[in-house]
């Protein structure tokens, strides 16, 4: 007897190809997926590459400290575009690059370009690639004052604690910081009768701060490391008695407690001053001045634990004497705490709330003590 062998009927063959169709289809599709989430990423990585080049990458740390600030730290300034980051863009002698590397020879300009060829789009505070059909950003920084508007404070004193006081016309601090043109600057003050000086507007990176008492030559070498939208309490000390004899510690005036400065709720600031003169200082008025965008108006100061000048409408501004409902005395060898409270948009205390946060102050007092501090 014969067996029949049957085949594939004509509909059965048709329905195995489109059953194969469709998971080609499926498979195509899921490859893409792949594909275009891959560029995704690796566009995300050459972003951070590139922000790297700019700014640096903070996890660089050698003995407790940053040293990688990339092109900014270097130059003092932002790039004016990315070929900077490859090229030299102008012999500038502060520049350390490549600070970029090519991942092809043939391709010079690939850094420059996301994964799907389109170059990307720099404006200084961002990089935009666009090839993916969606925006992908990068941000550098927030303002460009935040790379390169940075603050150093402190105060300076002898070995014994005494600053110079009637002689601090006789101490230059100078630091020594890149000027954003390829090349190095410098800026030198005097510090205040009480030790305190400042220097603003300074590049982030490593910077040396150099004091010298001028009629001794006693000379102070320091470093500071300054990362983005920072202000750096860089305290110094001589190595020699400068000032004890022959200067009265009664003209020293009132001192900033280093480091006290705080916010409390966001629109309130308090802080510390410590009486180290020899004897005791009495205080009947205080003007403080700050710049803040939009400006605000503060309604009370508190010495201590007690209320000692209120005004809600008018409140008080920037740079305007508030006299003391009644003076007040700080002891030799004490501290204490000041407040001043309820900061708001609006002279009349009708807008809203004003932070602080990030806002400089510089504080007299009615016996011509200065401090200055930053939030």
């Amino acid at each position: 007897m014969l067996k029949s062998q049957k085949g594939l009927t004509l509909i059965e063959l048709v329905m195995v190809i489109i059953i194969v169709g469709i998971l080609a289809g499926v498979a195509m599709k899921s490859m893409d997926s792949a594909i275009e989430t891959g560029r995704i990423e690796a566009t995300k990585k050459e972003m951070e590459m590139l922000a790297q080049a700019i700014v640096g990458n903070p996890a660089l740390v050698s003995n407790g400290f940053r040293v990688d600030f990339g092109y900014v730290g270097d130059i003092g300034a932002l790039p004016p575009n990315l070929d900077a980051l490859a090229l030299n863009p102008g012999g500038f002698g502060t520049w350390d690059g490549p600070y970029v590397v090519n991942s092809f020879t043939q391709a010079t300009d690939d850094y420059k370009k996301d994964a799907w060829n389109a170059l990307y789009t720099y404006n200084g505070l961002n990089i935009v690639s666009t090839g993916s059909g969606s925006n992908i950003t990068r941000q550098i920084a927030g303002a460009a004052s935040d790379l390169t508007a940075n603050t150093v404070q402190g105060t300076v004193v002898d070995v014994e604690g005494i600053p110079p006081g009637v002689y601090n016309v006789d101490v230059d601090i100078t630091i020594n910081y890149p000027d954003g043109l390829g090349g190095m600057t410098s800026a030198t003050v005097n510090p205040s009768t009480n030790g305190s000086y400042s220097f603003s507007n300074i590049p982030i990176g490593n910077h040396q701060i150099i004091a010298v008492n001028t009629t001794t030559d006693d000379t102070l070498l320091s470093y500071v490391t300054l990362p983005p939208k920072s202000t750096i309490i860089n305290n110094l000390r001589f190595g020699s008695a400068l000032w004890g004899a022959g200067n009265s510690p009664s003209a020293n005036g009132l001192q900033y407690v280093s480091g006290s400065a705080q916010l409390s709720g966001g629109d309130d600031i308090e802080f510390d001053i410590f009486n180290n003169t020899g004897t005791n200082i009495s205080i009947s008025w205080l003007k403080a001045t700050y710049v803040r965008n939009p400006a605000a108006y503060y309604e009370r100061i508190r010495w201590a634990n007690g209320t000692i000048a209120n005004s809600t409408s008018p409140r008080y501004s920037s740079g305007q004497q508030v006299n003391f409902s009644s003076s007040r005395t700080i002891n030799d060898g004490s501290t204490v705490t000041i407040r001043l409270q309820n900061f708001n948009t609006a002279l009349n205390g009708g807008g809203s709330s004003a932070n602080m946060a990030g806002v400089s102050f510089t504080v007299v007092f009615s016996d011509s003590s200065t401090i200055n501090f930053s939030l």
